[in-house]
């Protein structure tokens, strides 16, 4: 089989092994080329944007209470109080970005909009810190408290540590997730890396933190705040860079659409044919095969006998397959007909609470 597609409104690739298997598109939305995009060149550099931003955000967090209890004279249970809301920020914001990136946004998107949130709190915080903060020069030590601040000086701290940790919080699943995209789990040498690149995503996380913890600690501890908030500001800001510049190599996957609505319309559907009867195996089902429908979701999802009243949703009825033949490629209406991979993502909800609940009892 031949596939005659324009890469870069030039060149014509012919061999359908050069594309990737798992659906991935390139820049300009069409079908990614192997030897063109994602591999470990894009790889690379998401590990060292998430290992910078790691660092930089590891800088600011170690030493947060003493920060806010040495410059902004708070109590303990205060100085404790502003770690805490920084930290219940950075967890809350991982959600809303998860959904965003899967939902709506995408995951480089995602990255590229939450990481200048990020590089302006840093900014900012280094600038407030320089400016008005560490007032008088050289406090700020552990030991050695600075003047009282106005409220608006406060204030405008609480903005940057916010800043910072949804600008770091949120990218940080998508990154995970937009790495993998870079390898064709279709693939078998690219699924082998694909398994590499969530161990390498780790131990860039950690070195992060190691050198932080290690280094930045240090300097922190002696009263050099502001240096050390600018080394953070400018590793954020290289990292973004550093994400920019795989802009056009990078794999990616179009977001799938509101989760709840893609819930809600397989269960509408098979309640809609309750009176049909549901076929022995999954291949009466619909399901979406052509390449240039591949692109429009994500992978496909095998078929699975668990939850059977669900396939309903995929049932074909004589009217819909004469609709889907005379369709000239559109989708049919997903609240009455879904595809077998939309009914096991259904499926695979169901399966978590039933799979807790089955460890609970099994468990001494």
């Amino acid at each position: 089989m031949e596939l005659n597609l324009p890469m870069d409104g030039k060149e014509m690739v012919s061999d359908a092994s050069s594309y990737t298997k798992d659906g991935s598109l390139d820049y300009h939305g069409q079908p990614a080329v192997k030897r063109r995009t994602g591999g470990w060149r894009c790889g690379l550099l998401l590990l060292v944007n998430q290992g910078l931003a790691n660092l930089a955000f590891a800088g600011v967090e170690m030493n947060m209470v003493l920060f806010a209890k040495s410059v902004l004279r708070q109590t303990n249970e205060e100085a404790a109080n502003t770690f805490s809301r920084l930290m219940g920020t950075l967890y809350i914001s991982s959600l809303m970005g998860a959904f965003l990136s899967d939902s709506y946004l995408g995951r480089y998107i995602t990255c590229v909009v939450f990481q200048v949130v990020s590089v302006i709190g840093f900014v900012a915080l280094s600038i407030s810190t320089h400016s008005f903060l560490l007032k008088p020069q050289g406090c700020g030590k552990i030991g050695q408290q600075c003047d009282p601040h106005s409220s608006s000086e406060i204030a405008l701290f609480y903005i940057s540590i916010y800043l910072i940790a949804i600008g770091n919080g949120a990218p940080e699943p998508a990154l995970a997730t937009f790495g993998a995209d870079q390898f064709d789990e279709e693939d078998p040498k690219e699924k082998q890396s694909k398994s590499s690149f969530y161990s390498y995503f780790y131990a860039a996380l950690n070195l992060g933190y190691l050198f932080s913890q290690t280094v930045l600690v240090y300097v922190e501890n002696i009263g050099y705040w502001v240096l050390v908030f600018w080394i953070c500001a400018g590793c954020v800001i290289f990292a973004f860079l550093l994400l920019l510049s795989g802009t056009f190599r990078y794999r990616r996957f179009r977001p799938s659409g509101n989760p709840l609505s893609r819930f809600s319309q397989v269960i509408v559907a098979s309640f809609r044919k309750i009176n049909l009867q549901v076929p022995s195996n999954g291949k009466e089902l619909y399901e979406v095969y052509e390449r240039e429908n591949e692109t429009i979701n994500s992978r496909r999802i095998l078929h699975t006998n668990d939850f059977k009243f669900l396939d309903r949703a995929a049932i074909m009825t004589p009217v819909e397959m004469n609709m889907t033949a005379t369709s000239n490629g559109r989708n049919p209406n997903p609240w009455y007909l879904c595809t077998v991979t939309q009914v096991e993502e259904v499926k695979c909800i169901l399966r978590f609470p039933l799979h807790r609940s089955m460890q609970g009892r099994l468990m001494p």
